[in-house]
């Protein structure tokens, strides 16, 4: 069986400061060598990734990503599938950042963090940014309804409870 080329989305505009894709990637698919004007985070919520880039591999499973600093060029397939996951940083965002490619460890925490910002961009993005109130505030704070699938907070606590 031959690999099937994965032709990159048109269109593709910076991120402001950052950018989640999600995608499916069927079996033995791969994204031709290419470059990015940012930062790269290449990660699998499921599945196992090679990331091919300055004459190495990378092999990664959903317990790890790669670092992939703007400008390089670089490959990214799966012999058996993947849930594929890409973060685009600007260069400003990722100052400080390793300048050359790197695997690392994702936690528990980051894969959770990854899962939920790529679900809120599927549905649209943020609705919008509330800036916090202080406690002298006088006007009331606009009930906020519960993401779907999960009970409104109020049914979490206990009769007399407070917040």
């Amino acid at each position: 069986m031959d690999w099937e080329t994965i032709a990159a989305p048109p269109g593709l505009s910076p991120p402001r400061p950052m950018t989640i894709r999600a995608q499916s990637i069927p079996a033995r698919h791969y994204f031709p060598e290419h470059a990015h004007r940012w930062h790269q985070v290449v990660y699998a919520i499921s599945g196992v990734l090679t990331v091919a880039v300055e004459r190495r591999s990378f092999v990664i499973s959903p317990e790890q990503a790669v670092w992939l600093p703007t400008g390089l060029r670089h490959r990214v397939g799966t012999l058996l599938g993947a849930e594929f996951r890409s973060l685009w940083i600007a260069d400003e965002a990722g100052q400080g950042l390793p300048e050359s490619p790197t695997v690392f460890a994702v936690t528990p925490l980051l894969q959770a963090l990854i899962i939920e910002v790529a679900e809120i961009e599927a549905q649209g993005g943020p609705r919008r940014l509330r800036r916090p109130r202080h406690a002298s505030d006088p006007r009331p704070t606009p009930a906020r309804a519960a993401p779907p699938g999960r009970p409104p907070l109020a049914a979490h606590r206990r009769p007399g409870e407070t917040l």
